[in-house]
């Protein structure tokens, strides 16, 4: 009886505190902010279990967000810009022809030259290029990537046609052959789980019915941007405490492809926007080639040309750009059909800079995988994002905080496998539970290690019967939770929210003061507060605007009622977009929070 009512007199203290906090203001108590940058939970209840949302991706709230309004084209269509005739192809035997239909089409007569070109080794910035070769009709190729360029063949002698070409050139194999799964990993950048329902529906039918997907409904992110996120499922690890230097080169970082390399498999990471890879944001990518085929040259031969500035939003010239990267992959998955291997391709502008643009790839996807069906009998498919959709507008609704935690997630098994009813009755029954990054690292693991307990540091195959679990065992950040409920709150009930509110905002200046090129901010208003989970835990999540750069910034405070402390648990999202505003730094995380002093005189 004690004990109970002692319980309840404790509640109403820290509800009281809270709400009336003028009652127990006292001018010797000093205010504290402390930040908390541990990404475990308190300890709460560990043996809880979490119930994933289950969200409607046409919820009322969203609709206005989710709905053509008509201003954007139905379809990606290239041609129409007409940049230029497509004058030349590379064939699949690697021979690049001049297409006589197109020049006598076209009423030119044209002299034209290529030039191959590659990696440059130690920097993965330049490339190398050979000279510039005249050619007629046709010519072999012998390198993965080439440019053409075109002239008149009268005077005026100018450039009239531009290109870049790309194959796969096998490399011979010193050891037999073995029987081992592929494993095939697309990855469509910033598409959550409800989006992806919402704009890939070909490609969905296509998954489920040639190819027995399952889609994970509890899969979440584990940290804020593509590159956090990838660490956790390229390497197992968390990637600003374990992985070691973000800013150099990557080469002596344990990443997934070399287990698979080390093991006989061919491996392909392709990765489109090459001015913001995941491993060369702010960073300086590889020395070397980190896998047997490597799409970065192409890109970087691609992106900053003449032609590429002339076309349409996500086109190459009459190419979706999209399609250039899935022809690489098709290529792999055709040339080494009967070998193991092992292959990334991220597309990130199809679905980075707008919600729906996702859906000019859906027909694209659908049609790869059908043409690879037999192709890919024997392999493992994983079509999957990082996250959900950070800063378009959708983000500023509950739905849309949700849908940016729990990214699109699905595998395939290879089609022998289909038929094991308790590996299938698995992989079911964890589709429904709540998975992190951590556990795909260790489903890498797994497949490589024939189907043998994978030894990592944290995270369940996906293959093995994943108990119930929370957050914490799940090892996702509480920031980034989903199981908990939350109440909204009056943010102009209390005087205690507004100095919450300040404290969040002298917790991100706080972060900023090392970095003098970075204005202080002010709190400039109070957008929403949610009170998060158990009353007695004292959590809330805040979303705030600040000035003089008007970001909007979302995070989960505890708060002390006993200490008058607020603390700021884990990472901080910026939930809407910042452009140039944050140069003058060259941290990822500093990014979204800087506001620097040369942009501010720029605008003012």
């Amino acid at each position: 009886m004690l004990r109970r009512l002692g319980a309840f007199v404790l509640f109403f203290l820290c509800t009281t505190v809270f709400l009336f906090p003028d009652l127990f203001a006292s001018s010797t108590i000093s205010r504290n902010l402390k930040t908390r940058r541990s990404v475990a939970r308190q300890k709460q209840n560990s043996s809880s279990k979490c119930v994933v949302p289950t969200l409607d991706p046409w919820d009322q709230s969203i609709l206005e967000y989710v709905l053509d309004d008509g201003s954007r084209p139905t379809q990606l269509a290239c041609h129409d810009a007409k940049v230029q005739p497509e004058l030349t192809f590379l064939d699949e035997n690697g021979v690049l022809q001049l297409n006589s239909t197109a020049v006598s089409e076209s009423s030119l007569k044209v002299e034209c030259q290529y030039r191959t070109y590659d990696k440059m080794d130690g920097d993965d910035e330049q490339l190398n290029y050979s000279e510039w070769i005249s050619f007629n009709m046709s010519v072999k190729i012998e390198s993965e990537f080439v440019e053409v360029s075109c002239q008149r063949a009268w005077f005026p002698r100018t450039k009239v046609y531009s290109n870049n070409h790309n194959q796969i050139i096998p490399i011979s194999r010193s050891q037999p052959v073995s029987d081992k799964s592929s494993v095939i990993v697309i990855v469509l950048d910033s598409v959550s789980h409800s989006n992806f329902r919402r704009t890939m529906n070909k490609t969905l039918d296509v998954m489920h019915s040639l190819y027995g997907s399952f889609i994970f409904d509890g899969m979440t992110k584990i940290g804020d941007n593509s590159f956090s996120n990838a660490v956790g499922f390229f390497a197992g690890k968390w990637w600003n405490t374990e992985f070691g230097d973000a800013h150099g080169y990557f080469d002596d970082h344990d990443l997934i492809w070399k287990h698979y390399r080390e093991n006989g498999y061919r491996t392909l990471y392709a990765e489109d926007y090459p001015g913001f890879n995941l491993f060369n944001y702010l960073s300086k990518g590889f020395k070397k080639k980190p896998v047997d085929h490597y799409f970065r040259p192409y890109w970087l031969n691609v992106y900053w040309t003449y032609v590429h500035r002339r076309s349409r939003n996500l086109c190459y010239g009459n190419h979706r750009m999209h399609n250039l990267q899935l022809n690489y992959l098709s290529q792999f998955v055709s040339k080494y059909k009967d070998q193991p291997k092992f292959a990334i391709s991220w597309l990130t502008e199809l679905g980075h800079d707008w919600l729906n643009q996702v859906r000019y790839g859906d027909e694209d996807l659908a049609n790869f995988l059908k043409k690879h069906v037999e192709d890919l009998e024997n392999s493992y498919l994983f079509i999957m994002s990082d996250h959900g959709h950070r800063f378009d507008n959708i983000r500023k609704t509950s739905i849309g905080r949700l849908e940016e935690r729990l990214p699109f997630f699905s595998v395939s098994l290879p089609k022998k496998l289909r038929k094991d009813s308790k590996l299938v009755d698995t992989v079911r029954k964890n589709s429904k539970k709540l998975t992190s990054f951590f556990d795909v690292y260790a489903t890498f693991r797994h497949i490589l290690n024939n189907s043998k307990q994978p030894d990592v540091m944290r995270g369940e195959s996906l293959f093995l019967p994943i108990k119930d679990r929370n957050c914490e065992t799940a090892h996702i950040p509480e920031e980034f939770c989903v199981c908990d409920t939350e109440v909204p709150l009056n943010v102009s009930a209390n005087a205690q929210i507004r100095t919450m509110a300040e404290d969040f905002a002298k917790d991100i200046n706080q972060r900023l003061d090392p970095h003098p090129q970075c204005v202080q901010l002010y709190l400039k208003n109070v957008i929403s507060v949610s009170q998060v989970g158990d009353v007695k835990e004292q959590r809330y999540r805040f979303t705030i605007e600040v000035s003089p750069s008007n970001a909007i910034f979302e995070a989960l405070l505890l708060y002390d009622p006993f200490e008058s402390q607020t603390t700021v648990i884990g990472d901080i999202n910026r939930i809407n977009k910042y452009g140039n505003q944050s140069l003058c730094v060259q941290d990822q995380f500093l990014r979204k929070l800087c506001f620097c002093s040369t942009f501010l005189e720029a605008v003012s």
